[in-house]
């Protein structure tokens, strides 16, 4: 029996455009931010933000097709038959 397969982009988008623009930004909450996600510059810490919730919403929905049924997980037996066929033994 074939499993379903769905992918879940990590990133938004491959298009890397970028933009310029100015935002007011709370310096303490850039600060805090800066600290928890290690980064050292306003944009980095920008830009890592925008990925760390675009991640954690790819997840989210994962998690929600996940808690409907919406597909089936391997199990590792399954995961390593499935590998061993597509090289070959």
């Amino acid at each position: 029996m074939m499993k379903k397969c769905y992918t879940f982009p990590m990133e938004a988008t491959t298009d890397h455009t970028i933009r310029r623009t100015s935002i007011d930004l709370d310096v303490g909450e850039l600060e805090r931010a800066k600290e928890t996600l290690g980064t050292r510059t306003t944009r980095d810490t920008v830009n890592t933000a925008l990925r760390t919730v675009n991640r954690q919403a790819a997840l989210a929905r994962a998690a929600e097709l996940i808690d409907q049924g919406g597909f089936d997980i391997l199990d590792p037996g399954e995961l390593t038959a499935i590998r061993h066929a597509r090289v070959g033994g």
